[in-house]
């Protein structure tokens, strides 16, 4: 009941609306989904194969399930995850400039980290290991890890990750949360402190702009000169070996990330609203639950390709062993 000041008599109130229900989408369900298929089938293809294992990994461990469950969400997979829109040639630069601070900054991290753990870890989890092998191996695996991984990696941890964590949490939390299981994932405690930092960096990079083709820009100049260092054409900038060395690396590196950071907060004045992302294939089914039979033929068929192109790495180990 309320008094109506205007005819001086009580009035029944009006019944309250529930305000609208606010869709949700679970990075963590996504998250575990990547983990199952990388420990369990990209860890066995790339120990078949290190070449044809890492592209099939990076193809079908986390390029495609980013498109399959975005699609079978009733999400265009475009906009959730990031790459529909298309960034100025200006904030593509900027990327890449940064991907060359991050470089150094988390080689400087990294130095650091291989003087604070077991050394033992340090020799476990070397990854240059997988650069060893002929010229044309060492080749084709820095094609890899310099362009395709940076496109796949963005688009399953800044696209889709990131997307469905801002359905959920503020924007600060939602590069935090996706940035820890973006280290998670690669399991490698040596590496982890380095691969935190980036994907805070990266995941800041998408959020501001709305898009992953920056952050792609940085991670694939960051891992570009990584696979210099890996095939052993270059100097690692974090492998002084002291303390010292390390903070002096890790300043230089923060030293030219942070006018690239201010010229960046410029370049994006106004970072999109996460809703812009949730555009919905059936515009009439409000729903973005993930449901199986919404996932188009295509990405199905391409997903049982995956599974065969699997087995047929297996069979050519179990050959040719």
């Amino acid at each position: 009941m309320f008094w109506n000041v205007d005819s001086g008599h009580t009035d029944i109130a009006p019944p309250l609306t529930p305000p609208p229900e606010r869709p949700g989408k679970s990075g963590l369900g996504f998250f575990l989904l990547l983990m199952v298929l990388y420990a369990g089938l990209g860890g066995t293809a790339q120990s078949f194969h290190p070449v044809a294992g890492l592209l099939w990994t990076e193809l079908f461990v986390f390029l495609l399930p980013a498109a399959f469950v975005a699609a079978g969400s009733n999400l265009r997979p475009g906009p959730f995850l990031l790459l529909a829109r298309r960034p100025a040639p200006r904030q593509v630069l900027l990327g890449a400039s940064c991907g060359l601070a991050l470089f150094f900054a988390a080689g400087g991290i990294m130095s650091l980290t291989t003087l604070l753990v077991p050394h033992a870890w340090v020799d476990a989890f070397d990854v240059t290991r997988l650069f060893e092998g002929s010229r044309e191996h060492q080749l084709a695996m820095a094609l890899l890890a310099s362009v395709l991984a940076p496109f796949a990696e963005e688009v399953a941890f800044r696209g889709y990750l990131l997307s469905a964590l801002r359905t959920r949490l503020p924007p600060g939390a939602s590069i935090v949360a996706s940035a820890v299981l973006f280290a998670a994932m690669h399991l490698d405690p040596v590496r982890f402190p380095a691969v935190l930092f980036l994907g805070l960096f990266l995941g800041w990079l998408a959020w501001r702009s709305g898009s992953v083709w920056p952050a792609v820009a940085a991670h694939a100049v960051n891992n570009g000169l990584g696979s210099m260092v890996a095939s052993g054409g270059a100097a690692d900038p974090g492998a002084g070996g002291t303390f010292g060395a390390g903070l002096a690396v890790l300043a230089v590196g923060l030293a030219a990330l942070a006018p690239l950071a201010l010229a960046w907060v410029r370049a994006t004045p106004v970072p999109p609203e996460a809703p812009a992302n949730l555009v919905r294939t059936d515009p009439g089914d409000p729903s973005i639950r993930f449901r199986l039979p919404l996932v188009p033929p295509g990405w199905s068929a391409l997903a049982g390709l995956g599974l065969l192109l699997y087995a047929a790495l297996g069979a050519s180990r179990a050959l040719f062993r």
